[in-house]
């Protein structure tokens, strides 16, 4: 299959993209707070129990390198604590917080309020249809490695 016409399109939606989902969502969240660690937060949140680092980083892609640094700013936020697994005291999970629940929470709202006049411009088709969309990119992209596809990024 050719492959550039999807780069022209991959290339033409990025814009649409970053102005009006990436770059409300970076705004809705609190100063000293990353994408990467909200991130983090929800992928913790929805393991429902402790992880360790590797894990989380398996979660969400990122190596444990990077996790160590991000989850050190959780930890100063009070929004993840970590914990010593009894049987290994080697091993050191990370468990979410009820301030980073609340944290969360109120988020959520936030987003709601931000995205739901975006959404509420869309008729019922266009809603089907980006709902499929999203879901169909999420399905496909998270079968793809992350790194070793692209040389010079």
């Amino acid at each position: 299959m050719e492959t550039g016409p999807i780069q022209e399109s991959l290339l033409a939606v990025l814009p649409f993209w970053n102005y009006q989902i990436a770059r409300p969502f970076k705004q809705l969240l609190d100063d000293g707070v990353s994408m990467e660690m909200y991130y983090c937060l929800q992928a913790i949140r929805s393991f429902d129990e402790t992880m360790t680092m590797s894990e989380l980083g398996q979660r969400i892609h990122m190596s444990k390198q990077q996790m160590t640094k991000i989850v050190n700013r959780l930890v100063e936020h009070e929004f993840v604590s970590r914990v010593y697994d009894p049987q290994n005291r080697r091993v050191i999970k990370v468990q979410i917080t009820e301030k980073a629940l609340a944290y969360i929470k109120q988020f959520s709202t936030k987003n709601t309020e931000c995205f739901g006049p975006l959404l509420e411009k869309m008729d019922e088709k266009d809603l089907t249809d980006f709902r499929q969309a999203i879901d169909t990119l999420t399905r496909i992209l998270s079968k793809i490695p992350l790194e070793g596809h692209c040389d010079s990024c």
